[in-house]
């Protein structure tokens, strides 16, 4: 890194900030190995070492981010050709992806199987694919698990996100999808190492986690895996990073998860697989963002930023903001809007309710920004923000703007 720009803190108004270009994240080092350790040390606590953890690239595909889940152990979690790709090329073994999504494709599902890769098949075509390319197999035996598809809603109503519709990942329990995969791939002589029971949930509750084991147990035990099965894949969806009244924490997601998988599984043979992004993730990054212009429009203050509520909340779903401003003003505002540079007029990042006045060249930090939001960020009117990696009390610039990709063809 000493290649690479450094800002230090400094003081301003008896306020701690930084010297940064921005719009600009911010990847706390140290927060981001606090989250990895304590997923791990908790799950160790309750299962014992053999506890493997992957690094979901697509919550965030940051290579240094990558690099340093690798060197503290982490295996990558690709679901595509590209991610698969883009793990090898950070320096992830081959035998050191989890290898999961809709969209495999017969290339590079066959590869992954022959280099050992955890293949965790989706839907009925990747095992037609497995049928179809059977002798180009060399593997002998080759790490393949199956999704689980059933109706967790209406187990745990209210809480998925598919709901009443159903979750469209995985092989169906319910309708033969789930029976039909072990039978094709039990003709070929092909044993199922690993369940994967990833499923996304609106609440991350505790409740859905034990169902999740529950249902893993259940089919092991119905279609005779029990003895085959290496690895147990609960997936993410976790809540973590932060404590808050009414949030599960860690050690009880590790402790459900772990008694109920005991009742059939043996912690000393079978493996769990976590795949956390947003738990590891979104505390480890914050936002910051200065103000541009002011103007005011009826009783209401809007002030223009050089950021966007595109980098932080790409989807704009309606959610609450967690920030910080440094105001240089004095008085107290009834209410301050802070908006986005785009053209967009729902670009607005967030509305301030009596906080001090803020002039232009102040600014605003986002915290918890972490998860899902540099993967969206495209050259949309401006290029992506910079991003700054802060190490202790250093902080160095780890990507600038490539202002020519905005209009490259």
């Amino acid at each position: 890194m000493d290649n690479r720009k450094k800002i230090y803190f400094m003081k301003k108004k008896s306020e701690e900030c930084y010297k940064l270009c921005t719009p600009c994240y911010l990847i706390d080092k140290d927060q981001f190995l606090s989250n990895l350790f304590i997923i791990r040390n908790n799950f160790q606590k309750e299962w014992g070492k053999n506890v493997l953890l992957g690094y979901s690239i697509k919550t965030n595909h940051q290579s240094i981010l990558m690099q340093l889940a690798r060197r503290e152990g982490m295996v990558a979690e690709a679901v595509s050709d590209d991610e698969y790709d883009y793990a090898i090329k950070l320096g992830y073994d081959k035998k050191q992806i989890i290898f999961n999504g809709p969209q495999k494709s017969s290339q590079y599902l066959i590869h992954a199987l022959n280099n050992n890769s955890i293949v965790n098949i989706d839907n009925l075509e990747e095992i037609n694919i497995i049928e179809q390319h059977y002798n180009e197999i060399t593997q002998l035996h080759p790490r393949i698990g199956l999704r689980v598809n059933f109706d967790l809603e209406s187990i745990c109503e209210g809480e998925t996100t598919a709901g009443l519709l159903g979750s469209r990942f995985g092989l169906n329990v319910e309708n033969g999808e789930f029976e039909t995969a072990i039978n094709k791939l039990l003709d070929l002589r092909m044993k199922i190492k690993g369940i994967h029971l990833h499923y996304s949930t609106k609440t991350r509750s505790l409740k859905v986690f034990e169902k999740l084991a529950e249902k893993a147990c259940d089919v092991s035990r119905k279609f005779n895996l029990i003895s085959d099965i290496q690895y147990i894949d609960i997936g993410g969806g976790f809540w973590g990073g932060r404590v808050l009244e009414g949030k599960p924490l860690m050690e009880e997601y590790s402790k459900i998860i772990s008694e109920v998988l005991k009742r059939y599984f043996d912690p000393k043979n079978v493996m769990i697989i976590l795949e956390p992004g947003a738990a590891l993730l979104a505390t480890a990054i914050s936002y910051y963002s200065k103000i541009k212009n002011i103007r005011k429009v009826k009783d209401v203050i809007y002030l223009t930023s050089d950021g966007s509520l595109l980098h932080i909340n790409p989807f704009f779903i309606q959610r609450e903001v967690d920030y910080k401003v440094y105001a240089s003003g004095e008085n107290r505002i009834l209410k301050q809007i802070i908006c986005g540079a785009t053209c967009l007029e729902k670009d607005r990042i967030v509305c301030l309710e009596n906080e001090r006045e803020l002039k232009i060249g102040d600014y605003i930090q986002i915290n918890h920004v972490g998860a899902y939001t540099m993967g969206f960020n495209n050259c949309f009117i401006n290029c992506p923000p910079y991003i700054y990696l802060k190490e202790n009390k250093e902080i160095v610039l780890i990507r600038g703007k490539n202002r020519h990709l905005l209009f490259d063809i």
